[in-house]
């Protein structure tokens, strides 16, 4: 049997995580089994970007079933995300939020049992259509070389974007992750010949918390609107306040990380 090609391998790695997983959440989805899976649909569909720029093969409509199943595990996700985050704060600030965490658990409960559905119907077989389309004609260093010219485009546009890097970190941060994704194809070729990976990692590692803030904030804001007579509101908003800065300072964080991206960027 031929070896099967760097991408296809990468392929290959990241669905057997997507299906060791998917059966874990089809009897009882955990923090760890949602967010690997999840992680692994991100690589799936971030290999299938850099396919259809190689062959020119569509995937979107195909992959559409995988997409429905990562969304309704997203919702999981970061419901599971601001129950942690919560209960941090909690920790910290000696503070109790009952309510409103009584309210995300009550959701993450019917998330965690709609999404348990889903994933019982869903049909694993729905990714095996993809393995031809990964068959290239293209050695590894060439398929290497490729990816190069590639993830330079999305740097390119990257760095368009870094000069309102507030208003554009969601695409920012989007636009990297599939740099960071193909060049952990063969890490040794390009963080010695290309970019340095390390520096990549810690600045999507402040984006994804920048992240987690924005979106616990925006469930924040959400209770107090649904619930505007709950009596923990006042500590909620001040909360919400207080966390403003915090969000901030890990988007500074990541602005630093990208000149460090910079310096070891080869074009």
């Amino acid at each position: 049997m031929e070896r099967p090609n760097l991408l296809l391998k990468r392929w290959l790695e990241q669905k057997k995580v997507f299906n060791k997983n998917l059966l874990i959440n089809r009897k009882r989805p955990t923090i760890d089994a949602v967010h690997d899976m999840r992680v692994a649909v991100k690589k799936l569909r971030s290999y299938l970007r850099l396919k259809k720029r190689l062959n020119s093969d569509e995937w979107k409509e195909s992959f559409s079933t995988i997409s429905a199943l990562f969304q309704s595990f997203g919702t999981v996700g970061d419901l599971d995300m601001s129950l942690a985050l919560i209960r941090k704060q909690e920790h910290k600030k000696l503070l109790l939020f009952p309510f409103f965490k009584e309210d995300l658990f009550a959701k993450r409960s019917n998330s965690r049992k709609s999404a348990k559905q889903d994933a019982i119907k869903f049909n694993e077989n729905d990714l095996d259509a993809f393995e031809n389309q990964f068959n290239l004609d293209l050695t590894e260093k060439e398929i290497c070389e490729k990816i190069i010219h590639h993830a330079g485009s999305k740097i390119k546009k990257v760095k368009e974007l870094t000069d309102h890097f507030q208003k554009n970190a969601h695409k920012i941060r989007k636009l990297l992750k599939d740099v960071y994704n193909w060049v952990k194809i063969d890490p040794k070729y390009f963080d010695k010949d290309f970019i340095s990976i390390r520096a990549l990692d810690q600045m999507l590692k402040h984006l994804g918390s920048w992240q987690d803030h924005f979106v616990f904030r925006k469930k924040i804001t959400q209770f107090i609107k649904d619930s505007p007579n709950d009596r923990e509101n006042s500590n909620l908003k001040t909360l919400g306040t207080k966390l403003k800065p915090v969000q901030d300072e890990f988007l500074e964080k990541a602005k630093d990380k990208w000149k460090d991206v910079m310096r070891g960027y080869k074009t």
